[in-house]
């Protein structure tokens, strides 16, 4: 096999294999997979073979071989216009592909960018939160500060008002031992004076003195006649209560007498007591009897009154013949 039949085979193998990648076979594409080789005359017997096999293949009826000139220069020009279509499409797209690759390098770049606002917006907050610690703390310490100074004016407000009483209560106490001087100077002068009249009464108290020492006197003499009277009072008393204790045995011995006398009556009034219980037991139980006797009687009466009595007359009734 000669060149051509070389170059035509291998032709119509990359027309199978663009086929089978799902590329279109043309002329060019198959010089293409040559490697730009062969010639065009090659080239193309080839692709006729492997337009013939898949007519055959497809069971497509076969085309003059007048038309297939027509038909391949047909294809070649649909596929250089779908070529020319694709490639301006193609560019577009690569055109727009570029475009969003642009659009996601600046959102790729404005990620980043909020990334690191979101990290410096991170530390921020942190360092943030951490003064805010810092002031809570400087806060806490402050009212901590502020509740001490309170208490503390609070002590110096009450030691205030103690003082305050207290001068209150001092100046009381002045009045007070002002007056009370007023009032010492007054009884000072009173004093004086009383002792002036205790004086007087003192002379006087003298002369009342002397008359009661002569009063004592008397009194001592009164008192020895009323000791020798004691005696003999105390005398009288001592036969007087032999007297007593004699008249108490005696009454004993009464009241003894008494008691025995009063529970041998007491016995004989139980006695008689328990037989006049018997009588009226006795009385009530024969008054019983006669009522008993009374009613028998008074029925027996009333029968013989019934019996004794002639039978009532009938009107109605004729007489016996």
């Amino acid at each position: 096999m000669g060149a051509h039949g070389d170059t035509r085979t291998a032709a119509f193998e990359a027309a199978c294999q663009l086929a089978a990648a799902g590329e279109r076979p043309t002329v060019v594409a198959v010089r293409a997979k040559l490697g730009g080789k062969g010639g065009q005359n090659a080239v193309q017997a080839g692709l006729n073979d492997w337009i013939a096999e898949a007519a055959k293949r497809f069971q497509l009826p076969g085309l003059p071989e007048s038309l297939q000139m027509a038909v391949i220069a047909f294809w070649d020009v649909a596929c250089q216009t779908a070529k020319t279509q694709w490639d301006g499409e193609r560019a577009a797209l690569l055109s727009q592909l570029e475009g969003r690759d642009q659009q996601l390098a600046e959102r790729t770049q404005e990620r980043d960018a909020l990334e690191r606002e979101r990290d410096e917006r991170t530390q921020a907050l942190e360092q943030a939160q951490g003064e805010l610690f810092v002031a809570h703390q400087h806060t806490r310490a402050l009212e901590t500060e502020r509740a001490d100074l309170a208490q503390r004016l609070a002590d110096a407000e009450a030691r205030t008002e103690q003082l305050e009483q207290s001068g209150a209560e001092l100046a009381a106490r002045v009045r007070a031992l002002e007056h009370s001087e007023q009032r010492l100077s007054e009884a000072l002068e009173r004093s004086e004076r009383e002792c002036d009249q205790w004086q007087v009464q003192a002379r006087t108290a003298e002369q009342s003195v002397a008359r009661l020492e002569q009063a004592r006197e008397d009194s001592e003499r009164e008192r020895a006649r009323l000791a020798e009277a004691l005696a003999q009072s105390r005398s009288n008393l001592e036969t007087g209560r032999a007297a007593l204790a004699e008249r108490e045995t005696r009454i004993t011995t009464l009241t003894d007498l008494l008691e025995r006398t009063q529970a041998t009556h007491e016995a004989e009034s139980a006695h008689w007591l328990l037989q006049i219980d018997d009588q009226r037991q006795a009385l009530s139980e024969a008054r019983e009897r006669e009522r008993r006797w009374n009613q028998e009687r008074t029925a027996l009466l009333e029968e013989i009154r019934r019996r004794s009595a002639p039978p009532p007359i009938n009107p109605d009734r004729e007489p016996e013949r």
